[in-house]
This record gives C-alpha cells, structure tokens and sequence, in this order.
C-alpha cells in the first residue's frame, strides 16, 4: 500500500497525483485528479482493487458537484468519462475511522453521495471547498485539498492507535498477525474486533490484501518469473499464488501482466 500503482490508462485518463503532506502519510495515501478533458471515443473501465483503505471523490459536474465515498472490499469495476473531472483522494486503512470519524462498514462496497446517503460532521467544512476546485487547475486544486486535509487531521486526533502500525507490519508481511498482536499485549480476539471496527476488515483479510497487491507490483517487472514472486508474496508455490490472484483479480497472474505491461507500453 505504500506504492500507488497507476491505473493503466492514466495518460488518456489525464492522470495526475500527488504525494500528501508527511503530517499526513500515516493516513492518506495520495490525492488525485482525472479528466477534464475532451471525451474519449469509448469510455475507459479500470478495475479498483481493495487494499482496507477509502476513497473520497469529487465529480465536478456541470451542474453540481457531487461528492461520494466508498470502501470496498472487493474488486470493482469503474467506467471513466474524461470529460468530467474526478478529484480523489486514498485513504490508507484505518483513516475513515481515525481521521473522518466513520465506521467502515457504512460504505461498502458502493459509493455513497454526501449529503444524501452520508452527512458527515466535516461535511460543511469540505463543501466550500469543493465549490473553489472549479476555479484552479489541477495542481491547487489537490493543494487546496491537502490543506483542507491538514485542518482535518488536526481538529480529529486526539488519541493514538496500535492499528496504522499493524497494518503496516502486515503489509510488509514480517509476522502472522496473531504473532504481531501478542507483540503488543492483544489478544487475538482482540485484534479482530479492533481491526473489524476500525478497519472493516479482519486479519486475513488484510494478508490478502497486501499478498496479492505486493504480487501486483512484482508482474510490473516483465522478466520476474512467477514461481518467484509466489514465494516472495507468501505463497506455497505458483499455482497456489495463481489460484489465490486469479480468485482476487477475476485474470490469472500472466493475463494481468501481459494488459499492464501493453498499456504502459501503449502509453
């Protein structure tokens, strides 16, 4: 989760990003910006993989903004128009409990419209600000946004949490999360519940989630062969990994390779 991959199409998607601020690392994993451009002859659908972490996104319609977020757990397919600009930005896992004061498991796996499904107490504060994203580029636009951000995380904080540091211990797959629990005086009945309520997901879960995107990363590199990064992503060996990345992915490792590698090369 550390590493943003890219969606395959972000040149014809006009994809631009930007890395938060380190007061905000623990928390966001970046902000974003898509579109506003001439519209593609066909739209672009990309999948969106889980990782345990949010997005909030800004769709600068025409006649009204309209703000959704959503948590999903499962992969999913989005269609994108290029002439509606998208501003986003990906929360790591645990910040929509921390750092918006939600509960996961109110926006799963669908995208909620603020204001009608979802009125979050920050709501009001967010709003101005989105109706300014209309008048600056890409560029301020994430900036303003951060800063909205950086107001947030300071009026929200007020305890810290063992989770952030579970999680990153997990997605660098050093210990089994039972072994990481016992590490800090948790049960590992306790780490369920702690994982379930701030997170939304449970330990398993979340070795899933960071196997199959540290496999992800390792198909970027064309010449890396299969059976090694099953063994380097935690897998007994190539057909369980293909079993597990397929199951996860809806292709097998080597068809997802062979469109990553084609659309960047197309690019």
């Amino acid at each position: 989760m550390a590493h943003f991959i890219l969606p395959g199409n972000a040149v014809h998607l006009n994809f631009q990003q930007r890395l938060p601020d380190t007061n905000l690392r623990t928390w966001v994993q970046c902000l974003w910006s898509m579109g506003g451009q001439s519209p593609l002859a066909h739209p672009i659908v990309e999948k969106l993989y889980p990782d345990a972490g949010a997005s909030l996104i800004i769709h600068l319609g025409s006649s009204r903004p309209i703000v959704t977020l959503c948590f999903n757990r499962h992969m999913l397919l989005e269609t994108f128009d290029t002439s509606t600009t998208r501003i986003g930005i990906r929360f790591k896992p645990a910040s929509m409990y921390s750092l918006l004061g939600l509960a996961p498991e109110q926006c799963i796996d669908a995208h909620l419209c603020l204001g009608d499904d979802i009125k979050p107490s920050w709501m009001d504060s967010l709003m101005p600000v989105v109706e300014r994203l209309y008048q600056l580029d890409a560029p301020k636009g994430l900036a303003l946004l951060e800063t909205w951000l950086l107001g947030l995380l300071k009026s929200r904080l007020t305890s810290k949490s063992p989770v952030p540091g579970i999680i990153q211990a997990i997605n660098q797959l050093q210990l089994p999360p039972e072994q990481l629990a016992a590490n800090i005086g948790l049960t590992r009945r306790t780490l369920e519940r702690r994982l379930k309520r701030e997170v939304g997901v449970s330990p398993g879960a979340l070795v899933t989630y960071a196997r199959l995107n540290r496999a992800r990363r390792c198909l970027l590199e064309a010449d890396r062969p299969l059976s090694e990064i099953a063994l380097h992503c935690g897998y007994y060996d190539q057909p369980h990994f293909t079993h597990a990345f397929q199951s996860f992915t809806n292709e097998t490792p080597a068809s997802y390779r062979q469109r990553k590698l084609s659309q960047i090369y197309k690019a």
